[in-house]
């Protein structure tokens, strides 16, 4: 049997060893970790930058088919009042037409 006290020591200092190898494995897979993380925060940036353009994008769509909505209405009631500018000038000629038939002859004019 040896020196309980030295193979303690000699544990001891192969448990030592033995943690600092863990935590040198330890540092070496945390660079990786940080690595993914930077590129997934930069993922996420990069969509967050995409999803605030494609939500401009569509917000100056909306407001097109709100212009697109307000030109129409202004053709339809133009088109409506011209259609009555029609109406009334069609009535005028007819009345005066109507006019011109049912007045006598004057004397001597022809």
């Amino acid at each position: 049997m040896g020196n309980p006290l030295k193979e303690l020591m000699n544990s001891v200092n192969g448990l030592k060893q033995s943690i600092d190898g863990v935590k040198k494995s330890v540092e070496e897979l945390k660079e990786p970790i940080d690595e993914m993380k930077v590129n997934i925060q930069a993922t996420l940036e990069q969509a967050k930058g995409r999803s605030e353009g494609l939500q401009s994008e569509i917000n100056r769509m909306k407001e097109c088919v709100e212009e697109t909505k307000l030109v129409v209405t202004e053709t339809k009631q133009s088109v409506m009042e011209a259609g009555e500018v029609l109406y009334t000038q069609k009535r005028y000629k007819r009345l005066l037409n109507r006019n011109r038939k049912t007045k006598p002859a004057k004397a001597g004019s022809r």
